[in-house]
């Protein structure tokens, strides 16, 4: 069983806001259903896993510009997951989190290759880790023997997910999309403080 939130976040040079997600839970933006949502992991295979070693660059967005807007510079596309193995009765699962970023849906123009820009990118896929992290220590003291594991572990990831897309939501408001500079870096220090 694989589940995914795959978030689309877009920053702007203007001041207009627009957030986009999908959820592979339910139907991802291929129309993918719960059913064929284990096969998630090979349709995505330009993707890679968050490491505090690795920060993002311009070369990781490679997907085809679609903004929402003229104001639009840059999206990211990441996301929190889970993967768990099939067990025999009485057995614990093994439960994987991760955070993903999407390298064919993410994308920046051409002439908005700023690091300004580029820091507050990074901004979003810090803050999928955190969640990511926040998932992870939650599930962790999971009782995985309960009779209904699945909808008790998509009750956890689904409470997760929401306080991850206030968050965000948050991060593009009070940061004017990483164009409030005192804000942006607030941001900044505050999720880095939280990373540690």
């Amino acid at each position: 069983m694989v589940c995914a939130q795959k978030k689309c976040v877009y920053a702007l040079i203007g001041l207009m806001v627009c957030l986009q997600s999908f959820a592979a839970f339910s139907k991802d933006h291929n129309g993918t259903t719960a059913e064929n949502a284990v096969n998630m992991e090979v349709v995505y295979k330009d993707k890679f896993q968050w490491n505090e070693h690795k920060k993002l660059s311009w070369d990781d967005f490679k997907g085809d510009i679609n903004a929402a807007h003229d104001e639009s510079a840059a999206a990211t596309c990441c996301g929190i997951g889970f993967k768990t193995n099939n067990t025999t009765s009485g057995s614990k699962p093994e439960i994987i989190v991760y955070n993903t970023f999407y390298t064919k849906k993410s994308w920046v123009r051409a002439d908005a290759k700023l690091q300004s820009i580029l820091d507050h990118e990074q901004g979003h896929f810090d803050l999928c880790e955190i969640y990511t992290r926040k998932l992870k220590d939650r599930i962790a003291k999971f009782d995985s023997n309960i009779p209904d594991m699945m909808k008790e572990l998509m009750r956890i990831y689904t409470e997760v997910n929401n306080e991850y897309e206030a968050r965000q939501q948050a991060y593009e408001k009070e940061t004017t999309h990483g164009t409030n500079m005192p804000e942006q870096k607030r941001w900044t220090d505050m999720i880095g403080s939280e990373l540690m």
